[in-house]
């Protein structure tokens, strides 16, 4: 459920605000209302967020490198740690830059090999003049060798590399000439080994502040954030008359109300509070039970619903742990991910045992879905000659079955939706609005269990025409003469016959999307199934190596399995329920996070 707001506005004296700031952030109830441009062009918020920005990269990065759990915490200032990181990481891109322009230098001297420039000075001072060059064979002239005193030095992939020694500098040859780098490649070798040198003294001093660091870093952007949520709260401030009175605007939850009419009552500050208006952007708080409160965060990344609609959390819920377990369908799988979600619950985070709990009862859908379509770990339970098993075969389904039970599901999630737009349309604008919903419902259902009783003979001759009309005539009033009170007869007419055709080619084609909880459970079973089928032929017959190679295989094969499989489970059922359930429900979306002004917990 959606909690609901009040909106209040603050009025305090200039020379008292600060200090009211200070003490309503502690009561950690207060969500500031943003005015339009109001932090447009701020420089020293800009610093800020640019500073806190640089804190969040480093401390991700020293995340990385972190490898000791428990480590002891350094007495350096988190922004010391941070300039310190700063310096250390150019000066391993320096020294990194460097060894590769050194690297570039020696593939230089690969095809000349080692020489001492010293002896290259000494027969320049002797009045020779030494040049490089590289020529294609094809390309190389015999008269140069005595003509030009040419030394062959190398050949690589036909290229001729020589040098001249020649008493006159300037003469030209059809040849490339090659400018080799100053230092010579025994010296530059040198250089590398030392650049190694220094880039592993700076590596080791960032692992330091890794594994000691990452407190203070984490401290220091805490504070840079209050920081940031102070000056944020400043700048959505309007100062009013000659700037002696500060007024404020915030959004407060309605649980939270008298608690903060009661320090407001303590306080020379002048507040009044109303309920949020139809045009009001009012943040959304979200509050479930503990079994639809593990879903929000699924919800949460399609969008928050606004304000003025219903929470859809509680209500795809169950829906989502059913097609999870329908796309996975093996129950031995299910059983991996219960295990393994409660055996990491025991060591993880706080923040983390949410997502471990949803595990669990998604590993719980999937065990019971498996356990009706009669798989485990790739194995056809009703197929297998399993004795103490026959009782049970009667309740599993064979795939005709899943098929059928997957369109069945989608269109129970359908109508279900339909009911939940009617409730929403019904809260946003009135009761009246939502007929034309109320109207399909009608045509739906009501057809449905008038084609019921007929194939049962309940309903026969003129007893069926009459309540097939009936039901028609009723639909076809809500659905095209009363979808919108507003708007004239004629105009819901043309309305309703436009909206009937949309709907009729979009409730068949909802429908059908449930059959992909069909195609990715039977995919699931069916590479299950392979790769056990491929352990058992390609063991082969040899003791114990057979053992190993078939239990290598079926690790191998089944963890890529539940890798994808488990991919596809969170996905598909993502799709259906954003797409087809969230349409058929009327959900709108669009509603931003309530996140109160307080203080951040350490």
């Amino acid at each position: 459920m959606i909690i609901p707001m009040k909106k209040y506005s603050f009025m305090v004296y200039h020379k008292e605000y600060n200090d009211f700031l200070t003490r309503i952030r502690e009561l950690g109830a207060v969500h500031i209302i943003e005015q339009e441009g109001s932090m447009e062009g701020h420089e020293t918020l800009d610093h800020l967020l640019t500073l806190h920005k640089r804190y969040n990269a480093t401390i991700k990065q020293l995340t990385r490198l972190k490898k000791e759990e428990q480590s002891p915490t350094t007495e350096m200032e988190g922004e010391a740690i941070l300039a310190r990181y700063q310096e250390l990481t150019a000066a391993v891109e320096k020294a990194s830059a460097q060894m590769l322009q050194n690297e570039k230098e020696l593939a230089q001297f690969e095809p000349w090999g080692d020489f001492s420039w010293e002896s290259i000075q000494q027969l320049r001072d002797a009045g020779y003049h030494i040049r490089f060059f590289s020529c294609p064979s094809r390309k190389l002239q015999k008269e140069w060798e005595e003509e030009y005193n040419l030394f062959y030095i190398n050949e690589i992939s036909a290229v001729e590399y020589f040098i001249t020694v020649t008493k006159d500098p300037k003469f030209y040859l059809d040849a490339d000439e090659i400018h080799l780098p100053k230092r010579s490649a025994q010296a530059i070798r040198k250089a590398q080994t030392k650049l190694e040198a220094i880039i592993a003294e700076h590596k080791k001093a960032i692992q330091d502040l890794a594994e000691q660091g990452i407190p203070a870093l984490k401290r220091a952007k805490n504070l840079i954030q209050e920081e940031i949520d102070f000056k944020k709260v400043l700048l959505n401030t309007a100062p009013q008359a000659e700037e002696k009175v500060m007024v404020l605007e915030a959004w407060v939850p309605e649980e939270k109300s008298a608690a903060l009419n009661a320090f407001l009552d303590t306080t020379g500050a002048y507040y009044e509070f109303r309920d949020p208006t139809p045009e009001d952007k009012v943040p959304v708080k979200l509050k479930n039970n503990r079994f639809a409160r593990l879903y929000e965060m699924i919800g949460e990344l399609y969008s928050l619903p606004n304000y003025n609609e219903i929470d859809l959390t509680p209500f795809f819920a169950p829906f989502y742990m059913l097609f999870f377990g329908f796309c996975l369908g093996d129950a031995g799988y299910g059983l991996l991910f219960i295990l393994g979600a409660l055996f990491a619950r025991r060591k993880a985070k706080p923040e983390m045992k949410p997502l471990l709990s949803l595990v669990v009862w998604l590993g719980l859908a999937t065990v019971a879905m498996g356990a009706i379509g009669g798989t485990v770990f790739g194995m056809n339970l009703i197929e297998a000659d399993i004795p103490w098993l026959e009782g049970a075969k009667k309740y599993m389904l064979n795939p005709d079955k899943l098929f059928n039970l997957s369109l069945i599901i989608g269109a129970v999630q359908i109508l279900f939706g339909m009911f939940l737009k009617v409730a929403n349309i019904s809260k946003r604008q009135g009761f009246r609005y939502a007929f034309g919903t109320i109207g399909w419902i009608i045509l739906l259902l009501g057809g449905g269990a008038v084609y019921l009783l007929q194939t049962k003979e309940i309903l026969t001759g003129n007893l069926y025409n009459i309540v097939l009309y009936a039901v028609l005539g009723v639909a076809g009033l809500f659905i095209l003469v009363l979808n919108d009170p507003k708007r004239n007869i004629f105009m819901n007419i043309g309305s309703g016959l436009w909206d009937s055709y949309n709907m009729v080619t979009g409730l068949l084609g909802d429908v059908l999307s449930y059959i992909r909880l069909f195609a990715l459970g039977i995919s699931s079973a069916v590479m299950g199934f392979v790769f056990n089928d491929l352990a058992i032929s390609l063991s082969g017959n040899t003791p114990v190596v057979s053992q190993l190679v078939m239990i290598i295989i079926l690790l191998i094969g089944h963890g890529m399995n539940i890798f994808m499989s488990g991919l596809g489970s969170m996905v598909h059922p993502m799709r259906l329920t954003f797409v087809e359930f969230y349409k058929n429900a009327g959900f709108e979306g669009g509603g931003k996070k309530y996140t109160p002004f307080s203080k951040i917990e350490k």
